[in-house]
Protein backbone atom coordinates (compact mmCIF):
# COMPACT_ATOMS: atom_id res chain seq x y z
CA UNK A 1 0.00 0.00 0.00
CA UNK A 2 2.35 2.48 0.93
CA UNK A 3 4.17 2.08 -2.79
CA UNK A 4 1.20 2.72 -4.03
CA UNK A 5 0.65 5.73 -2.21
CA UNK A 6 4.51 6.97 -3.21
CA UNK A 7 3.66 6.21 -7.28
CA UNK A 8 0.72 8.13 -6.45
CA UNK A 9 2.20 11.19 -4.82
CA UNK A 10 5.05 11.09 -7.44
CA UNK A 11 2.14 11.28 -10.29
CA UNK A 12 0.17 13.78 -9.13
CA UNK A 13 3.54 15.74 -8.58
CA UNK A 14 4.25 15.55 -12.30
CA UNK A 15 1.00 16.27 -13.58
CA UNK A 16 0.67 18.98 -11.58
CA UNK A 17 3.66 20.56 -12.60
CA UNK A 18 3.27 19.73 -16.23
CA UNK A 19 0.09 21.04 -15.88
CA UNK A 20 1.63 24.30 -14.30
CA UNK A 21 4.61 24.85 -16.50
CA UNK A 22 2.09 24.70 -19.84
CA UNK A 23 -0.52 27.07 -18.18
CA UNK A 24 2.53 30.07 -17.57
CA UNK A 25 3.82 29.59 -20.76
CA UNK A 26 0.65 29.61 -23.17
CA UNK A 27 -2.03 31.91 -24.46
CA UNK A 28 -4.26 29.07 -23.80
CA UNK A 29 -3.73 26.07 -21.44
CA UNK A 30 -2.16 23.38 -23.29
CA UNK A 31 -0.09 20.31 -23.13
CA UNK A 32 2.47 19.39 -25.64
CA UNK A 33 0.63 21.77 -27.26
CA UNK A 34 -3.20 20.63 -27.09
CA UNK A 35 -6.32 21.77 -25.12
CA UNK A 36 -6.77 21.15 -21.51
CA UNK A 37 -9.51 21.67 -18.65
CA UNK A 38 -8.72 21.68 -15.28
CA UNK A 39 -10.97 21.69 -12.37
CA UNK A 40 -9.85 21.39 -8.85
CA UNK A 41 -12.09 20.08 -5.90
CA UNK A 42 -12.44 20.94 -2.35
CA UNK A 43 -14.40 20.35 0.51
CA UNK A 44 -14.99 21.29 4.49
CA UNK A 45 -16.68 19.49 7.04
CA UNK A 46 -18.29 20.10 10.09
CA UNK A 47 -20.03 16.84 12.00
CA UNK A 48 -21.83 16.24 15.30
CA UNK A 49 -22.25 12.30 15.82
CA UNK A 50 -24.05 10.54 18.76
CA UNK A 51 -21.87 7.62 20.53
CA UNK A 52 -19.13 8.14 17.64
CA UNK A 53 -16.82 10.80 18.92
CA UNK A 54 -13.99 12.73 16.86
CA UNK A 55 -16.78 15.55 15.75
CA UNK A 56 -16.12 18.73 14.58
CA UNK A 57 -14.48 19.99 11.66
CA UNK A 58 -12.80 17.83 9.18
CA UNK A 59 -11.04 18.78 5.82
CA UNK A 60 -12.26 16.68 3.03
CA UNK A 61 -10.56 15.43 -0.29
CA UNK A 62 -8.75 17.67 -2.45
CA UNK A 63 -9.74 16.87 -6.14
CA UNK A 64 -8.03 17.64 -9.40
CA UNK A 65 -9.00 16.39 -12.21
CA UNK A 66 -7.27 17.25 -15.57
CA UNK A 67 -8.89 16.38 -19.51
CA UNK A 68 -6.42 16.62 -22.11
CA UNK A 69 -7.97 16.39 -25.59
CA UNK A 70 -4.75 15.07 -27.80
CA UNK A 71 -6.81 15.25 -31.61
CA UNK A 72 -10.56 15.22 -32.56
CA UNK A 73 -10.77 11.52 -31.28
CA UNK A 74 -7.83 10.93 -28.59
CA UNK A 75 -8.15 12.25 -25.04
CA UNK A 76 -6.84 10.99 -21.79
CA UNK A 77 -8.50 12.16 -18.76
CA UNK A 78 -7.18 11.81 -15.01
CA UNK A 79 -8.31 12.23 -11.63
CA UNK A 80 -6.41 12.54 -8.55
CA UNK A 81 -7.22 13.27 -4.65
CA UNK A 82 -5.57 13.90 -1.35
CA UNK A 83 -6.91 13.00 1.79
CA UNK A 84 -6.24 13.67 5.54
CA UNK A 85 -5.91 10.41 7.21
CA UNK A 86 -5.79 10.40 11.06
CA UNK A 87 -2.34 9.94 12.71
CA UNK A 88 -1.22 9.88 8.67
CA UNK A 89 0.19 12.93 6.28
CA UNK A 90 -2.48 13.11 3.60
CA UNK A 91 -3.36 10.08 1.15
CA UNK A 92 -2.33 10.38 -2.41
CA UNK A 93 -4.11 8.49 -4.99
CA UNK A 94 -4.92 7.82 -8.62
CA UNK A 95 -8.68 7.39 -8.75
CA UNK A 96 -9.06 7.77 -12.43
CA UNK A 97 -6.90 7.53 -15.21
CA UNK A 98 -7.52 6.50 -18.95
CA UNK A 99 -7.44 7.18 -22.57
CA UNK A 100 -10.11 6.90 -24.87
CA UNK A 101 -10.60 6.65 -28.62
CA UNK A 102 -13.50 7.73 -30.49
CA UNK A 103 -14.24 6.20 -33.41
CA UNK A 104 -17.87 7.64 -33.38
CA UNK A 105 -21.26 8.07 -31.43
CA UNK A 106 -21.82 4.36 -31.56
CA UNK A 107 -18.02 3.08 -30.94
CA UNK A 108 -15.75 4.65 -28.16
CA UNK A 109 -12.71 2.48 -26.99
CA UNK A 110 -10.93 2.97 -23.65
CA UNK A 111 -8.50 1.50 -21.34
CA UNK A 112 -6.99 2.69 -17.73
CA UNK A 113 -8.55 2.97 -14.69
CA UNK A 114 -12.70 3.95 -13.68
CA UNK A 115 -15.04 3.81 -11.25
CA UNK A 116 -16.98 1.22 -12.33
CA UNK A 117 -19.85 1.78 -15.04
CA UNK A 118 -22.06 -0.58 -12.38
CA UNK A 119 -25.36 1.20 -11.88
CA UNK A 120 -26.22 4.93 -11.71
CA UNK A 121 -23.81 6.66 -8.78
CA UNK A 122 -20.98 5.41 -8.90
CA UNK A 123 -20.97 6.64 -13.26
CA UNK A 124 -22.18 9.99 -12.41
CA UNK A 125 -21.02 11.32 -9.37
CA UNK A 126 -17.34 11.50 -9.17
CA UNK A 127 -14.93 12.88 -6.40
CA UNK A 128 -15.42 16.31 -5.49
CA UNK A 129 -18.83 16.40 -3.04
CA UNK A 130 -19.65 19.34 -5.09
CA UNK A 131 -21.19 17.99 -8.07
CA UNK A 132 -23.88 15.53 -5.96
CA UNK A 133 -26.82 16.97 -4.10
CA UNK A 134 -26.06 15.39 -0.89
CA UNK A 135 -23.00 15.40 1.51
CA UNK A 136 -22.26 11.74 0.99
CA UNK A 137 -22.74 8.80 -0.61
CA UNK A 138 -24.94 6.42 -0.42
CA UNK A 139 -23.75 3.35 1.99
CA UNK A 140 -23.61 0.47 -0.87
CA UNK A 141 -21.53 2.90 -2.87
CA UNK A 142 -19.41 4.97 -0.73
CA UNK A 143 -15.35 4.73 -1.55
CA UNK A 144 -13.78 2.16 0.02
CA UNK A 145 -17.16 0.30 -0.42
CA UNK A 146 -16.81 -3.66 0.42
CA UNK A 147 -20.34 -4.51 -0.90
CA UNK A 148 -19.62 -3.60 -5.14
CA UNK A 149 -15.48 -2.49 -6.32
CA UNK A 150 -15.86 1.09 -7.13
CA UNK A 151 -12.80 0.99 -9.14
CA UNK A 152 -12.28 -1.15 -12.41
CA UNK A 153 -8.85 -1.34 -14.31
CA UNK A 154 -9.44 -2.65 -17.71
CA UNK A 155 -10.69 -1.41 -21.19
CA UNK A 156 -14.30 -0.39 -22.28
CA UNK A 157 -16.15 0.15 -25.26
CA UNK A 158 -19.07 2.55 -25.28
CA UNK A 159 -21.76 4.18 -27.27
CA UNK A 160 -25.28 4.83 -28.34
CA UNK A 161 -26.74 1.69 -30.20
CA UNK A 162 -27.34 3.18 -33.86
CA UNK A 163 -29.25 6.09 -34.19
CA UNK A 164 -31.48 4.67 -30.88
CA UNK A 165 -32.26 6.22 -27.24
CA UNK A 166 -30.43 3.35 -26.19
CA UNK A 167 -26.55 3.05 -24.83
CA UNK A 168 -23.88 0.72 -23.90
CA UNK A 169 -20.68 -0.23 -22.10
CA UNK A 170 -19.26 -3.58 -21.64
CA UNK A 171 -15.68 -3.92 -20.33
CA UNK A 172 -13.32 -6.28 -19.16
CA UNK A 173 -10.44 -5.88 -16.62
CA UNK A 174 -9.12 -6.95 -13.68
CA UNK A 175 -11.44 -8.14 -10.50
CA UNK A 176 -11.39 -7.17 -6.76
CA UNK A 177 -7.26 -7.84 -5.36
CA UNK A 178 -7.05 -9.74 -2.35
CA UNK A 179 -8.57 -7.02 -0.19
CA UNK A 180 -12.11 -7.03 -1.61
CA UNK A 181 -12.25 -3.20 -1.82
CA UNK A 182 -8.84 -2.56 -3.85
CA UNK A 183 -8.86 -3.00 -7.66
CA UNK A 184 -6.24 -5.07 -9.17
CA UNK A 185 -3.93 -1.88 -10.38
CA UNK A 186 -1.12 -4.51 -10.70
CA UNK A 187 -2.69 -7.09 -12.33
CA UNK A 188 -5.66 -9.84 -11.73
CA UNK A 189 -5.01 -11.79 -8.38
CA UNK A 190 -5.94 -15.28 -9.80
CA UNK A 191 -5.99 -14.78 -13.45
CA UNK A 192 -9.61 -14.83 -13.73
CA UNK A 193 -10.89 -11.81 -15.33
CA UNK A 194 -14.20 -9.27 -14.47
CA UNK A 195 -16.54 -8.75 -17.07
CA UNK A 196 -19.40 -5.83 -16.99
CA UNK A 197 -22.60 -5.55 -19.21
CA UNK A 198 -24.27 -2.08 -18.79
CA UNK A 199 -27.59 -0.73 -21.10
CA UNK A 200 -29.49 2.13 -20.57
CA UNK A 201 -32.15 4.11 -22.14
CA UNK A 202 -33.07 7.92 -22.64
CA UNK A 203 -36.25 9.15 -24.44
CA UNK A 204 -35.62 11.44 -27.10
CA UNK A 205 -36.83 15.00 -26.74
CA UNK A 206 -34.88 15.88 -24.15
CA UNK A 207 -36.55 14.19 -21.38
CA UNK A 208 -34.68 13.69 -18.34
CA UNK A 209 -35.43 10.00 -17.83
CA UNK A 210 -32.56 7.76 -17.36
CA UNK A 211 -33.13 3.91 -16.22
CA UNK A 212 -30.48 1.31 -16.84
CA UNK A 213 -29.56 -2.18 -16.44
CA UNK A 214 -26.01 -3.34 -15.39
CA UNK A 215 -23.89 -6.84 -14.61
CA UNK A 216 -21.03 -7.50 -12.93
CA UNK A 217 -19.11 -11.06 -13.32
CA UNK A 218 -16.01 -12.03 -11.37
CA UNK A 219 -14.16 -14.29 -9.09
CA UNK A 220 -12.28 -13.66 -6.20
CA UNK A 221 -9.25 -15.44 -4.04
CA UNK A 222 -9.45 -14.01 -0.77
CA UNK A 223 -7.00 -14.70 1.83
CA UNK A 224 -9.32 -15.93 4.42
CA UNK A 225 -11.86 -18.46 2.23
CA UNK A 226 -11.62 -20.55 -0.82
CA UNK A 227 -12.60 -19.18 -4.43
CA UNK A 228 -15.63 -17.23 -4.33
CA UNK A 229 -17.77 -16.70 -7.61
CA UNK A 230 -19.72 -13.47 -7.28
CA UNK A 231 -22.60 -12.09 -9.64
CA UNK A 232 -23.76 -8.06 -9.71
CA UNK A 233 -26.96 -7.06 -10.86
CA UNK A 234 -27.91 -3.20 -11.07
CA UNK A 235 -30.93 -1.56 -12.05
CA UNK A 236 -31.93 2.07 -11.58
CA UNK A 237 -34.66 4.52 -12.65
CA UNK A 238 -33.81 8.41 -12.31
CA UNK A 239 -35.22 11.81 -13.33
CA UNK A 240 -32.04 13.92 -13.83
CA UNK A 241 -31.89 17.69 -13.29
CA UNK A 242 -33.50 19.90 -10.57
CA UNK A 243 -37.12 20.33 -10.33
CA UNK A 244 -37.71 17.55 -9.06
CA UNK A 245 -34.29 14.72 -8.89
CA UNK A 246 -35.13 11.58 -8.65
CA UNK A 247 -33.11 8.53 -7.90
CA UNK A 248 -33.94 5.04 -7.59
CA UNK A 249 -31.18 2.29 -7.20
CA UNK A 250 -31.04 -1.70 -6.24
CA UNK A 251 -28.15 -3.59 -5.76
CA UNK A 252 -28.77 -7.35 -5.96
CA UNK A 253 -25.29 -9.94 -5.26
CA UNK A 254 -24.61 -13.33 -5.02
CA UNK A 255 -21.53 -14.88 -3.58
CA UNK A 256 -20.94 -18.76 -3.95
CA UNK A 257 -18.03 -20.69 -2.90
CA UNK A 258 -17.32 -24.55 -1.75
CA UNK A 259 -18.53 -23.43 1.76
CA UNK A 260 -21.27 -21.50 2.16
CA UNK A 261 -23.61 -19.13 -0.56
CA UNK A 262 -25.55 -16.01 0.22
CA UNK A 263 -26.97 -12.86 -0.86
CA UNK A 264 -26.92 -8.76 -0.39
CA UNK A 265 -29.36 -6.63 -1.34
CA UNK A 266 -29.20 -2.88 -1.01
CA UNK A 267 -31.38 -0.22 -2.10
CA UNK A 268 -31.82 3.54 -2.03
CA UNK A 269 -34.50 6.51 -2.89
CA UNK A 270 -33.40 10.20 -3.16
CA UNK A 271 -35.62 13.26 -3.91
CA UNK A 272 -34.29 16.64 -4.12
CA UNK A 273 -36.88 19.87 -5.51
CA UNK A 274 -34.68 22.95 -6.51
CA UNK A 275 -36.81 25.81 -4.94
CA UNK A 276 -38.51 28.73 -7.36
CA UNK A 277 -38.30 32.20 -7.09
CA UNK A 278 -35.93 34.35 -4.14
CA UNK A 279 -35.58 30.79 -2.80
CA UNK A 280 -34.30 29.53 -6.00
CA UNK A 281 -30.18 28.92 -4.25
CA UNK A 282 -32.09 26.31 -2.20
CA UNK A 283 -32.59 22.58 -2.94
CA UNK A 284 -33.97 20.49 -0.17
CA UNK A 285 -33.38 16.75 -0.40
CA UNK A 286 -34.37 13.08 1.55
CA UNK A 287 -33.04 10.14 0.91
CA UNK A 288 -34.15 6.43 2.41
CA UNK A 289 -31.30 3.52 2.00
CA UNK A 290 -30.79 0.06 3.36
CA UNK A 291 -28.75 -2.37 2.99
CA UNK A 292 -29.12 -6.50 3.88
CA UNK A 293 -26.58 -8.80 3.88
CA UNK A 294 -27.10 -12.27 4.30
CA UNK A 295 -25.28 -13.96 7.41
CA UNK A 296 -24.31 -16.93 5.06
CA UNK A 297 -22.91 -14.80 2.63
CA UNK A 298 -18.53 -16.28 1.88
CA UNK A 299 -17.03 -13.05 1.17
CA UNK A 300 -19.48 -10.25 2.92
CA UNK A 301 -21.05 -12.23 5.69
CA UNK A 302 -18.82 -11.33 8.25
CA UNK A 303 -18.58 -7.91 8.11
CA UNK A 304 -21.56 -6.46 9.69
CA UNK A 305 -22.77 -3.86 6.74
CA UNK A 306 -25.85 -4.04 7.05
CA UNK A 307 -27.50 -0.91 7.24
CA UNK A 308 -30.46 0.92 7.97
CA UNK A 309 -30.51 5.14 7.00
CA UNK A 310 -32.86 8.29 6.64
CA UNK A 311 -30.79 11.34 5.33
CA UNK A 312 -32.78 14.74 4.66
CA UNK A 313 -31.07 18.19 4.27
CA UNK A 314 -30.88 21.27 2.11
CA UNK A 315 -28.42 22.36 -0.32
CA UNK A 316 -27.40 26.18 -0.77
CA UNK A 317 -25.82 27.50 -3.74
CA UNK A 318 -24.62 30.78 -2.73
CA UNK A 319 -22.28 30.86 -5.95
CA UNK A 320 -22.02 29.19 -9.05
CA UNK A 321 -18.62 27.83 -7.91
CA UNK A 322 -19.50 27.24 -3.90
CA UNK A 323 -22.39 25.41 -2.37
CA UNK A 324 -23.03 24.95 1.93
CA UNK A 325 -24.88 21.62 2.70
CA UNK A 326 -26.79 21.15 6.35
CA UNK A 327 -28.42 17.63 6.46
CA UNK A 328 -29.59 15.25 9.90
CA UNK A 329 -29.67 11.33 9.31
CA UNK A 330 -30.64 8.66 11.29
CA UNK A 331 -28.75 5.63 10.66
CA UNK A 332 -28.82 2.33 12.44
CA UNK A 333 -26.14 -0.63 11.04
CA UNK A 334 -24.93 -3.86 12.55
CA UNK A 335 -22.04 -2.66 14.75
CA UNK A 336 -24.03 0.74 16.02
CA UNK A 337 -27.40 1.11 17.46
CA UNK A 338 -29.42 3.93 16.05
CA UNK A 339 -27.71 7.25 16.31
CA UNK A 340 -28.83 10.31 15.00
CA UNK A 341 -26.15 13.25 13.65
CA UNK A 342 -25.80 16.31 12.30
CA UNK A 343 -23.63 17.72 9.35
CA UNK A 344 -22.87 20.67 7.37
CA UNK A 345 -20.48 20.52 4.29
CA UNK A 346 -18.76 23.21 2.25
CA UNK A 347 -18.07 22.33 -1.06
CA UNK A 348 -16.53 24.51 -4.04
CA UNK A 349 -14.81 23.63 -7.41
CA UNK A 350 -12.56 26.42 -9.37
CA UNK A 351 -12.40 26.05 -12.75
CA UNK A 352 -8.20 26.48 -13.13
CA UNK A 353 -8.60 26.17 -17.37
CA UNK A 354 -11.09 29.15 -17.51
CA UNK A 355 -9.53 31.28 -14.67
CA UNK A 356 -6.51 31.00 -16.69
CA UNK A 357 -7.59 31.97 -19.26
CA UNK A 358 -9.34 35.14 -17.32
CA UNK A 359 -6.24 36.07 -16.11
CA UNK A 360 -4.10 36.06 -19.31
CA UNK A 361 -6.97 38.42 -20.83
CA UNK A 362 -6.55 40.77 -18.39
CA UNK A 363 -2.52 40.95 -17.94
CA UNK A 364 -0.28 43.86 -18.70
CA UNK A 365 1.65 43.15 -21.82
CA UNK A 366 5.32 41.77 -21.31
CA UNK A 367 3.78 40.58 -17.80
CA UNK A 368 5.99 37.83 -16.18
CA UNK A 369 3.87 34.89 -15.20
CA UNK A 370 6.42 33.28 -12.69
CA UNK A 371 5.55 31.90 -9.52
CA UNK A 372 4.17 34.91 -7.51
CA UNK A 373 5.95 36.20 -4.86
Amino acid sequence: MQRIVRQSALILCVATLVATSTLVSAQEPTVLGQPISALLFGEFDYRERENQGEDGFAIGQTVAQFNVQLDNRLSVFTEMTATARKGKDFEFEVERLFVRYDFSDQYKLSAGRYHTPLGYWNSAFHHGSWLQTTVSRPETVKFGSNVIPIHFVGALIEGNVGESSFGYKAGIGNGRSDEINDPGDFGDSNGNRAWLLAGNYRPPGGYRLNAGLSLYIDQISPDFEPDIDEQLINAYVVLEGETPEVLVEYTYAKHDSSLSEGNVNSAYAQLAYRLSGRAYPFKPYLRVERLDVDDEDPMLGDLNLGYKGVTAGTRWDFSSHAVLKAEVRREKSDTLSTRNSFWLQLAFVFDASSAYRSYRSYAPTGQSYGSPR
